[in-house]
């Protein structure tokens, strides 16, 4: 729904709506309070007006006053029973006072009403997790007399039995699994139908691995039982053990050192069948009766463990030990490596001595930790040494990111004893782009056996090449299909900004380089993108951050990994840039004139904009469009039009989008840009006549110095530039990179249709209108503001040589040099974003790299 304010005189006669229609409109568009207020005025007359005291009642759930909200709908059931839409209501709120069984039954009893309701369904499945039905008994444990291997480790590969029993080589062609569909959190988990689909799709890929990082809720582990007894191949899977940093950076916590070996225990027990997990915040539950153990090819314990917190354990135990454990033993090693083989050899105990089985494991390394020395990668103290010494500003306190190789933690200190069949290997999350050595080592930047230069297949060799004892495997690599670059790569495998086919063509050369290099198997990074996931470059302005599930950056490189997208609109895009004008037909006029036009509409991603113009197809070597963005506070912002325009505009403009060809692009009024002021906040729109709007711009990568005194230039990209082509999939051009493009119309009318993602108008969460705008002193997170609705205005220009655009028309139409104020576009908020799923273009593409490889 799209909603504006239009001025006085363009306001046409209608009849009056009553304050139950005005309350309703309100509370579609996002606006509780108001619609509370209108609807408390149609109550005040008609208090057994069922529609209202079910619309009241979601008015005060939005606004988390859930014991009114559940008064309103038990009323409305009373007078209306069966009123779907209060059912609904009511159990909502029994899930959000912790009543999980009563809701339970008030949804079935909904959707028993009304089958084809998707958001009922949607809730009874969140009630159902929380109060499951009882599960069914556990039959007694009977320990195996054979030792129970699935999988094995032998010299620098892992190796399985065939058919007849014999062991094979394995080459782990794997993906890890996220699971967040939009508007969920990583603990809100997707039904079984919804696994059992992807692992279809897996197989279909080729993958033969699976990699989860936690526990999943018993429908994964059941929908991978069920395909795995009927494949021709099974799809193994790689179980991760999560943990959070323990307090204070003690591994030796006792409290969190047992939690985490609970948490070892449960990881065994569900995967032979056996465990009954109760609820708990942020965690899978219920009866896992699915025994996966001979399936289970391999264990890998923890995460990307944070090298400050490395750093503070060893400290606090300094100097070197050896330790032997049951299955597994560590020579020489620093306190948190010692600490890595007793939780291995935990682990493996558990396992061997409750269900007599093993399989191979590991602990999560990164580049970060890894053992080798880089001399590029100076810590931040050599690099405060090194600008001292250049006479160069100290940086103290503006280096925010981890020293990537003060130290390491070294796989190759640890043995397989006699009793662990099953093996170690060593597991590394490995990225073309990061930590900065990859790219700048000259070593990995040198041509081998005559082939181009690979900084990665370089790093790799070194990894392999230092673990003589244990297999590698790349448990997470990829490239994202992201908007911006957060980290910049010498042969232009970069940290997004690529095309999904770019995406699909570096994956599988990662893929092969994997494979070439001697690892024993990777795992690409990942299945799905996920809207929850946030990346350093943009995740200051990505707030509220409990918010980001609901809408979608295409910015952010995080979110962009996945081989299947999540895309806003449902059952399809709201609009598809494809250069034709029919799912514009929807869509109101915001501004009109005799021969132009413009519509606006707003979606979980992008703010789409619909010029339409009288007129030959356009010829962008002498003509273009402007259009003003206001933001917020009509009257801050630039009121001064830039490039020679002569024009003003009365409501402030934070932004200008100009159409032209190769020069479209959205540029910032100078006082408002984020890049400009990232080291002298606040951000601030502020009222001026400068007319100065600016390329939006990020930097990648920092400025650095060696740890010889090589300085090394910072990476900055321009932002801005909007690219011309179709969002169409079933067009051979398509381009998923794609954000503007222009097509005739009817009557002698064209039209051009441009997306522009929220986060180039400083947007931080467009569910909620939230817009930047610093406190003043600015505090430590960024400030926002609740924007009252944009305003927008369009030029039409012509250019003549060198000589600045001469505008030939405008919206609102321009008197005496001066464009009128703008009605307000406002959008509904939302709660629940809608989406739509596709096969990006890099599916195919690793889908044929994965077989050429062997398995």
């Amino acid at each position: 729904m799209i909603c504006f304010a239009a001025p006085p005189a363009l306001v046409q006669s209608a009849p009056a709506e009553t304050p139950l229609q005005q309350g309703q409109k309100a509370l579609w568009a996002g606006r509780p309070l108001e619609a509370r207020r209108l609807l408390e005025a149609w109550l005040d007359t008609h208090p057994d007006d069922a529609d209202a005291l079910v619309a009241s009642g979601f008015a005060a759930l939005r606004l988390d006053r859930v014991n009114d909200a559940s008064q309103r709908f038990q009323r409305a059931l009373r007078r209306t029973p069966g009123y779907v839409d209060a059912a609904y209501g009511l159990g909502l709120c029994l899930l959000r006072q912790g009543r999980a069984p009563e809701a339970r039954t008030q949804l079935e009893a909904a959707l028993a009403k009304d089958p084809t309701r998707a958001d009922v369904k949607e809730a009874l499945a969140q009630a159902k997790v929380l109060a499951p039905d009882p599960p069914p008994p556990l039959a007694p444990l009977v320990r195996p007399a054979r030792l129970q291997l699935p999988a094995r480790i032998q010299g620098p590969r892992f190796e399985i039995r065939d058919a007849k029993g014999a062991w094979r080589p394995f080459f782990i062609k794997g993906m890890n699994l996220g699971a967040a569909l939009p508007g969920k959190y990583p603990s809100q988990f997707p039904d079984k139908a919804t696994y059992a689909g992807w692992l279809a799709e897996m197989a279909e890929l080729g993958v033969n691995t699976l990699r989860v990082y936690t526990v999943h809720p018993p429908g994964f582990y059941e929908a991978l039982a069920e395909f795995n007894a009927k494949a021709a191949k099974p799809i193994w899977l790689i179980h991760g053990v999560w943990t959070e940093l323990p307090p204070e950076d003690d591994f030796r916590d006792e409290g969190w050192w047992s939690e985490w070996r609970a948490e070892m225990r449960k990881v065994v027990d569900l995967l032979h069948g056996r465990a009954d997990v109760p609820r708990a915040p942020g965690h899978a539950s219920g009866a896992y009766r699915a025994d996966v153990s001979k399936w289970t090819l391999a264990i890998i314990l923890g995460r990307e463990w944070e090298p400050f917190s490395v750093e503070a354990y060893n400290a606090r135990h300094p100097g070197l030990a050896d330790h032997t454990g049951k299955f597994v033993s560590v020579k020489q090693g620093h306190a948190t490596e010692v600490f890595m083989t007793v939780a291995m050899d935990y682990f493996l105990n558990y396992e061997f001595e409750t269900y007599h089985a093993q399989r191979p494991m590991a602990y999560t390394n990164w580049p970060t930790l890894d053992p080798l020395t880089h001399p590029t990668e100076a810590t931040k103290e050599e690099e405060f040494a090194w600008r001292q010494k250049l006479g160069l500003p100290s940086g103290k306190g503006k280096v925010h990111e981890y020293d990537n190789d003060g130290l390491g933690l070294d796989m190759e200190k640890v043995d397989a004893l006699p009793p662990c069949q099953a093996g170690l290997f060593a597991s590394y999350h490995a990225y073309p782009y990061y930590p900065d050595f990859i790219n700048l080592d000259p070593g990995y930047s040198k041509r081998m056996d005559g082939a181009q230069p690979d900084n990665y297949a370089a790093y790799l060799r070194d990894l392999v090449k230092h673990h003589r004892k244990h297999p590698v495997v790349i448990s997470e690599f990829g490239v994202p299909s992201s908007r911006l670059v957060a980290h910049w790569q010498v042969q232009g495998m970069t940290h997004g900004g690529q095309t999904e086919r770019e995406q699909g063509e570096q994956d599988a050369h990662l893929f092969r380089t994997i494979h070439a290099t001697g690892c024993a198997g990777g795992i690409l990074f990942a299945w799905i993108d996920e809207w929850f996931k946030k990346n350093w470059l943009v995740i200051d302005f990505e707030t509220p951050l409990d918010r980001k599930p609901l809408w979608y950056n295409v910015q952010d490189a995080e979110e962009n990994y996945g081989l299947i997208t999540y895309q806003p609109g449902a059952p399809g895009p709201a609009i598809r840039v494809d250069g034709n004008s029919g799912d514009w037909a929807k869509v109101p006029e915001y501004l009109a004139g005799p021969d132009l036009k413009l519509k606006v509409l707003a979606d979980e991603g992008w703010l789409h904009l619909g010029l339409f113009f009288k007129g030959a197809p356009p010829d962008w070597t002498k003509e273009g469009f402007a259009v003003g963005v206001d933001t917020h506070g009509a009257d801050l912002g630039d009121h001064r039009l830039p490039w020679g325009l002569g024009l003003r505009s009365q409501a402030g403009l934070e932004f200008m989008v100009r159409l032209q060809g190769p020069q479209s692009a959205v540029y910032t009024d100078a006082p408002y840009d984020l890049f400009t002021h990232r080291l002298d906040r606040p951000y601030r729109s502020v009222d001026n006549e400068e007319g100065t709007f600016v390329m939006p711009m990020t930097e990648s990568n920092r400025p650095r110095i060696g740890r010889d005194g090589t300085r090394f230039p910072a990476h900055r990209q321009e932002i801005g530039w909007l690219r011309r082509g179709t969002q169409d999939r079933s067009d051979p051009a398509f381009d998923s990179r794609a954000e503007w493009l222009e097509g005739p119309t009817d009557a002698g009318w064209q039209f051009l249709e441009a997306r522009i993602p929220w986060g180039l108008l400083n947007v931080t969460d467009p569910s909620s209108h939230r817009v930047v705008r610093d406190t003043t002193p600015p505090g430590d997170e960024v400030g926002t503001v609740v924007t009252e609705g944009f305003r927008l205005c369009l030029v039409r220009f012509r250019t003549d040589g060198p000589a600045p655009l001469v505008p030939v028309g405008s919206l609102p139409s321009a008197q005496n040099g001066v464009i009128p104020a703008p009605p307000r576009f406002t959008w509904p908020g939302w709660e629940q974003p809608t989406f739509h799923r596709a096969r990006k273009q890099s599916f195919d593409l690793v889908k044929a790299c994965l077989r050429s490889l062997p398995d």
